[in-house]
């Protein structure tokens, strides 16, 4: 079955590439994408020129089914994240306009039937570089097909033939504990929300995103804010989440959009939650981080909506010019909207 949408404001390589379902796909040329892992598997190929994108299928979808999936899949469920820019403080627009421009077209992957092989990629991710982990990630699918109950069935040989970093050995007891979740549970979604009776990844995606964090940060070794909140951006249509990390607050301080701030800690993250709202819907007490402000996460909540579309294009200046160490600001696109350079120079 073949499909053709018209896309605005769309590139499916800069939606792609810092997304963990990238991690389930193959890309040979610039904006062609063929699934190889995961739900659709080898039945789902994306090619986009210019305005268009083009889908085939073999994966026996009804016409609307395919179209409502590739919509989620692609991130094009949502309009133009630049839309609402308008929306921002005025102290902050000029930023997020110059990185818009920058990466244009990026949106926010929506892909909930690939929970375990999100699960799998983001817990990964850890203090490495991404390309090593989509390696790793295509030799595990290769080897379990995805399946969580024989990831943890891997012999020390076997794991080795994926790579010998640290990472990889320490997987199976992360998904150790998510099988045994219901072990875990905070006392709060127990009583709300009862144990599971259905798969892990069923119940998390039952769950209300606030519950889904508390509940892998709790209840899961080796899943921190970071993690919880990228599987979370990927698995719910919640794109109000910003997976926090050294890099991201780094940035985020260069362009000024926060002054300064403490990273998210599993200590507060498996005990509270991130917002009022929550805390008032679920009777669960707010972070002391996040009620005093002094929280990244917390400090950067007022991007809204629009919060996890930032932090994709800040993981993409990041990667390409604003580097942790040794920031590229001569050549930086968008230095006109930044003295972090200036300061430097004064110091």
């Amino acid at each position: 079955m073949k499909l053709k949408l018209k896309v605005e404001n769309y590139n499916i390589d800069l939606t792609f590439k810092p997304s963990f379902l990238s991690s389930l796909y193959l890309t040979r040329k610039p904006k062609e994408w063929n699934k190889i892992a995961g739900h659709l598997a080898f039945k789902l190929n994306f090619k986009q020129v210019n305005n268009a994108l083009i889908v085939e299928s073999e994966g026996g979808l009804t016409l609307e089914a395919l179209h409502r999936r590739v919509l989620l899949e692609t991130g094009l469920y949502k309009e133009p994240y630049e839309y609402l820019i308008q929306d921002l403080p005025s102290k902050v627009k000029p930023q997020v306009e110059a990185l818009a421009k920058t990466y244009k077209g990026v949106r926010l992957p929506y892909a909930p039937l690939d929970f375990k092989y999100i699960l799998v990629a983001a817990t990964l991710s850890k203090r490495v570089n991404y390309e090593r982990v989509i390696n790793w990630c295509r030799s595990i699918w290769e080897k379990t097909n995805g399946r969580l109950d024989l990831t943890i069935k891997l012999t020390k040989n076997e794991l080795k033939e994926i790579g010998e970093s640290y990472q990889i050995f320490q997987l199976q007891k992360t998904i150790k504990d998510f099988l045994t979740l219901s072990n875990h549970l905070h006392e709060k979604v127990k009583y709300l929300i009862g144990e599971p009776y259905v798969p892990p990844e069923e119940y998390i995606l039952w769950l209300p995103p606030e519950l889904a964090r508390l509940t892998l940060i709790k209840g899961c070794w080796g899943i921190g804010p970071k993690t919880a909140d990228s599987i979370i951006l990927t698995t719910f249509k919640s794109t109000n989440i910003i997976p926090c990390d050294t890099h991201m607050k780094t940035v985020a301080i260069r362009l000024n959009l926060v002054d300064k701030a403490v990273m998210p800690e599993k200590h507060f993250c498996s005990r509270f939650v991130c917002d009022h709202k929550a805390s008032s819907t679920f009777q669960i007490p707010l972070c002391p981080q996040a009620e005093k402000n002094l929280c990244l996460k917390a400090k950067l909540s007022y991007f809204k909506d629009l919060g996890g579309w930032i932090q994709t294009l800040i993981y993409l200046h990041g990667k390409n010019f604003c580097k942790l160490n040794k920031p590229l600001c001569w050549i930086c696109p968008i230095k006109k909207e930044c003295n972090w350079e200036e300061k430097i120079i004064k110091k």
